[in-house]
């Protein structure tokens, strides 16, 4: 027999029990369309994840002071272990260093008008929007010669400008940081939620000048002290050369003897970003293999249904062996209707899954992420679970005595 006599005869034969066919195949259909859900919105998520490290850059550093000592007790280090001049240092001495940016920070109350927000007042330079690859939507950023002079003017983080100005346009109006008058002159691009879930769009960037002289204070204790830096690499393939170049530097600049550990801490990115796609990709590979268990149950409802079907066809059986048909035009007819089964079942969960996760996808506004090796993996596993789970029914029926399959009936 040809397969595609094979193939006619399974449909037929379907066709014929559409009921139990039907409830067979639903059992299919919901294994493959969970396990597309799954991995698409496990997708969306490792995506999400990598773009917000992406955002903050894969070729950045970010240094800030260790922990210290004073008086036998161990604090938090901010504006004693790490100043500017560290910073120009790195700039001048360290190989492939594109731009720095020293920055201060604090929590304060902005104020326009009868309005008010807490926000985080950053104090950094200009290059700092270079640094994050970050844009202005509107206005512009403060350039060198106001960040000289301490110019009181600000650039607001989009989740700032909607809470002070609500639709109104902030640029030329002025805000209070305190008690200080700041004269806004741009508003930056939507940047979205942090790896650690902070909203990067609650800041306003000030002159860093001006934060320390009008905001921060720290000028009266150390006037180049600063609360962190931001690095960029010109090739993130060098950045562990980098950060041993900064470090000694930064130890030099310190004068730390050998025996002294460091007191300035160097993050590098990148690490961040492979331990959490790991962590979405081993949550997503587990929801899966979940998500599969209906896969096998459905495949347990086949096998059951094609021995039922051995049993209400042993007289066909019979009667097609005594009539010339071979143990495998038998076992194979079996494998085929159980195959043809699950093909029809994947392809409906198929379209079932995409549905979903763009229905999830629209509703709550999640990222999700359909790719062809998911959609044949999914249709692929189905189809093994179909001849996995046909196999056995099969063998039962080749093996049928023709005689005594005749004289059962």
């Amino acid at each position: 027999m040809s397969y595609w006599l094979y193939l006619s005869n399974a449909l037929r034969v379907i066709y014929r029990h559409r009921l139990r066919s039907a409830l067979t195949i639903l059992g299919i259909m919901i294994g493959v369309t969970a396990v597309v859900t799954v991995i698409g919105v496990g997708a969306g998520s490792q995506h999400q994840v990598l773009q917000q490290v992406e955002s903050l850059g894969a070729d950045l550093l970010f240094i800030e002071p260790d922990v210290m000592e004073s008086g036998g007790v161990q604090m938090k280090g901010h504006s004693s272990t790490l100043t500017v001049d560290d910073i120009t240092a790195i700039q001048n001495l360290v190989p492939n260093i594109v731009a720095t940016s020293p920055s201060v920070y604090a929590e304060g109350r902005v104020i326009y008008q009868a309005r008010n927000w807490i926000s985080r007042i950053q104090g950094t330079t200009r290059d700092y929007l270079l640094l994050r690859k970050w844009k202005v939507a509107q206005g512009r950023m403060f350039n060198d010669i106001e960040q000289s002079r301490a110019k009181k003017v600000a650039v607001l983080g989009e989740s700032v400008e909607k809470a002070l100005f609500e639709g109104e346009s902030a640029i030329g109006k002025t805000i209070r940081i305190g008690n200080t008058p700041f004269k806004v002159i741009g508003v930056l691009q939507r940047k979205g939620q942090s790896p650690g879930g902070m909203d990067q769009d609650d800041r306003v960037l000030i002159p860093l000048s001006t934060a320390k002289l009008r905001i921060i204070g720290l000028s009266k204790t150390r006037p180049g002290s600063i609360h962190y830096a931001h690095i960029r690499i010109d090739d993130q393939n060098k950045i562990k050369d980098s950060i041993f170049h900064i470090q000694r530097v930064l130890r030099r600049q310190h004068r730390l003897p050998e025996n002294k550990p460091d007191d300035f801490i160097i993050n590098d990115l990148t690490e961040l970003q492979e331990s959490m796609a790991d962590a979405t990709r081993s949550m997503t590979f587990w929801l899966a293999c979940v998500a599969a268990i209906s896969l096998v149950v459905g495949g347990i409802s086949i096998m059951n249904v094609m021995l039922v079907a051995v049993r209400e066809r042993t007289e066909e059986i019979g009667l097609r062996r005594a009539l010339g048909a071979t143990h495998k035009d038998i076992r194979n007819q079996f494998i085929i209707e159980a195959t043809c089964l699950t093909t029809i079942g994947g392809l409906s969960g198929l379209v079932l899954g995409v549905v979903l996760v763009s229905v999830v996808a629209t509703m709550r506004n999640f990222p999700v992420m359909i790719t062809p090796s998911a959609l044949v993996l999914a249709l692929g596993s189905a189809c093994l679970v179909g001849l996995v789970s046909g196999l056995y029914p099969a063998l039962v029926a080749s093996r049928l005595d023709p005689i005594r399959a005749l004289k059962r009936e």
